[in-house]
């Protein structure tokens, strides 16, 4: 089962959507299943056998991944179901400020994060929701309870006004300026919140729209990238492949069923 589904709306700037993947019977088992970088973050609770790292080590049962700026591999298991939310950055500030650091190319035990109770909550109250929509109803709860017993940072809006401008392909200059920082300072916000810089997460917009664009069959963009070399170089620094050799290779059925050609997704996570 491949299941996507929406946040309430009033989380619709925090969190794109809760993804479901449940794979009881194992017809994956053993395959190693590839993501790639992603201008979001990625909270997942496990409701069966949790999936592996590629050095073999199991995954937390609730875990959070912050921003990923290179491709990662996974092993699956039979019994698999688990659900990902797929935090968007102003969610990811929003709901766990100042992990940047900490967070930025791991997988964290959410409970190191959140504190064990609030954690074992969310873990508690999903695993016995069982149907997917209300899993989703129950984690809309979570994140509102979350909202409503905390402040928001005061640099929230800042970065989200930066967040926009270098999603459009602003410069940094530009969405430092139209933020009401300079370069330095928002260099420093980032890093804080996100743990990479506002240039190289300017890079991650970029591949991802470039990743997007072949995915969704309508070539390889070379938009934002100053031409077709600087975008070659790109793609194998961060995924290991060129544009024009993934273009031609036979899709994974998760990049099919949860790729950018999915109305739903919108995001190319899956590689």
């Amino acid at each position: 089962m491949v299941k996507i589904l929406p946040p309430a709306r009033c989380l619709a700037a925090l969190v794109q959507g809760y993804w479901f993947i449940e794979d009881l019977l194992g017809e994956h088992a053993g395959s190693n299943i590839r993501t790639s970088p992603v201008p979001y973050a990625v909270l997942s609770v496990n409701l069966g056998r949790p999936n592996a790292e590629e050095n073999g080590r199991l995954v937390p049962g609730v875990s959070l991944l912050g921003l990923q700026s290179q491709n990662r591999v996974w092993r699956s298991w039979s019994d698999t179901y688990f659900v990902m939310v797929m935090l968007t950055m102003q969610g990811l500030v929003r709901l766990f400020p100042h992990t940047g650091l900490s967070s930025a190319d791991k997988l964290l035990e959410l409970g190191a994060v959140t504190g064990d109770a609030p954690a074992i909550s969310l873990k508690n109250t999903v695993s016995s929701a069982h149907e997917p929509r209300l899993i989703a109803e129950v984690l809309d709860q979570w994140f509102m309870s979350r909202l409503g017993n905390s402040q928001a940072v005061p640099e929230s809006k800042q970065m989200a006004i930066a967040f926009h401008a270098l999603h459009r392909g602003e410069t940094v200059e530009t969405a430092a300026k139209v933020s009401g920082t300079d370069r330095r300072q928002l260099n420093r916000l980032f890093r804080r919140h996100l743990g990479i810089g506002p240039k190289e997460f300017a890079s991650l917009e970029r591949l991802h729209s470039s990743l997007q664009s072949v995915q969704a069959g309508l070539g390889d963009s070379e938009s934002g990238y100053s031409d077709q070399a600087h975008q070659i170089r790109s793609w194998r620094q961060r995924l290991g492949v060129t544009p024009g050799a993934y273009s031609r290779a036979a899709r994974t059925q998760l990049s099919e069923q949860f790729g950018a050609n999915n109305p739903l997704s919108g995001i190319a996570y899956y590689f």
